[in-house]
């Protein structure tokens, strides 16, 4: 059992980790084409239901984290593709599987973790200019605790951290920039930069302007090159970059990184699409 849960939060940290190494488009206000499926190693399944709705969901984790992301197509606006997209989780369940002590364990047992929900809203905004393929988006992330949620119930490691905090401070916001270039007919690179902020949170009396406004935040980035064989297989490589301000204090770290090796290395994802007839 303790291997199992080790290689699920393992399995888990790739995912998150991997979890925006973007499908055909999927970082843009386009939507997937009605009955196009898309899925990769750690990425989710997504199929596009009609030409203006599309959904996804992580099929692994779905049994101990429920998960339903949908993305709407709107009318375009100054000549931006725009698409709104909502994104529910319940993560408790797997929050309790990981509170153990020893191997495997990343919570203190003694705490019990109440059945949380998060929400997350964003606004995306797409348009070629110059050949580049830019999206901004924007939004808000929403953290309901239904029950007694223990200050000191998270995981202090980057990107789980704060996307956990939220529902200690109940709210956060998002915003980001994603640019997609093509090199040649196959290959494409892709840049991220995204900043979330959860305001208030763990603020000092003492803190004022800026400090008091960010609370706790953490800025991410991503560069990627993209090698798309056909329009059902491609491959993408590239490493991510984090910063976040933690309770032990601020840290950077390039990802994905190997403790073992004491080493980063490189991200691999793999990813296949098809359209059912």
């Amino acid at each position: 059992m303790v291997n199992i849960r080790k290689v699920a939060f393992i399995f888990l940290f790739f995912t998150i980790c991997f979890g925006d190494v973007y499908n055909w488009k999927s970082h843009s206000a386009n939507i997937l084409p009605r009955k196009r499926f898309e899925i990769g190693l750690f990425h989710p399944f997504r199929y596009g239901y009609s030409n203006t709705l599309e959904y996804s969901m992580y099929p692994i984790w779905f049994l101990v984290m429920p998960n339903l992301t949908l993305k709407k197509s709107h009318n375009k606006l100054f000549d931006y593709d725009v698409a709104s997209r909502w994104s529910l989780y319940y993560p408790s369940p797997i929050l309790n599987m990981f509170s153990r002590e020893g191997l495997g364990g990343l919570i203190d047992p003694n705490f019990k973790v109440p059945p949380m929900l998060g929400l997350s809203i964003s606004l995306l905004f797409t348009k070629k200019l110059l050949d580049i393929d830019m999206t901004f988006n924007s939004g808000v992330d929403i953290g309901l605790s239904f029950g007694d949620l223990d200050d000191r119930i998270n995981i202090e490691l980057p990107l789980i951290y704060h996307r956990l905090s939220v529902f200690h401070n109940n709210y956060g916001f998002h915003t980001g920039l994603d640019l997609e270039k093509s090199i040649t007919k196959k290959i494409s690179t892709l840049i991220d930069f995204d900043f979330s902020v959860l305001p208030g949170m763990n603020t000092k009396k003492t803190d004022s302007g800026i400090a008091k406004l960010l609370g706790e935040y953490s800025f991410e980035h991503k560069a990627l090159l993209i090698y798309e064989k056909s329009e059902t297989f491609r491959l993408l490589t590239g490493y991510k970059f984090v910063y976040g301000e933690y309770p032990f204090g601020s840290e950077s770290r390039i990802l994905p990184f190997l403790p073992l090796l004491d080493t980063w290395v490189p991200m691999i994802e793999l990813q296949w699409g098809r359209t059912f007839n």
